[in-house]
């Protein structure tokens, strides 16, 4: 399977704007051109150096950013817990995870 540059382009872009990042903005923080930015969210091109870069710069992982492209996708990026987990500062993130957490002991518990 090969990359599909429109929606990693398309994923790029919406993980921008959930962090309310202009393309100008996201240039700067991984060190590339506004036009450059433009042209990856509109698929056209993309390194894996660039993918690091912005993978660092809006704070996910690149696997994250290629979910689409990957036949075994180990990552949880299309679940509605982790989207529900983007959408929270760091205390709601702690305390959504720590009762996760002591609800998947009490299902295990359960047998369930």
């Amino acid at each position: 399977m090969s990359i599909d540059y429109d929606k990693l382009g398309m994923r790029i872009s919406s993980f921008r704007n959930k962090k309310g990042l202009t393309q100008d903005a996201l240039a700067e923080k991984s060190g590339f051109t506004r036009q450059y930015i433009s042209k990856i969210e509109i698929g056209k091109t993309l390194g894996l150096d660039a993918l690091v870069s912005i993978a660092n710069a809006l704070g996910v992982s690149p696997d994250d950013l290629l979910v689409d492209s990957l036949e075994y996708p180990a990552s949880t990026a299309d679940s509605e817990l982790h989207r529900l987990l983007l959408d929270c500062n760091k205390t709601e993130e702690e305390i959504l995870t720590r009762t996760v957490k002591e609800l998947k002991a009490i299902l295990y518990g359960l047998g369930i």
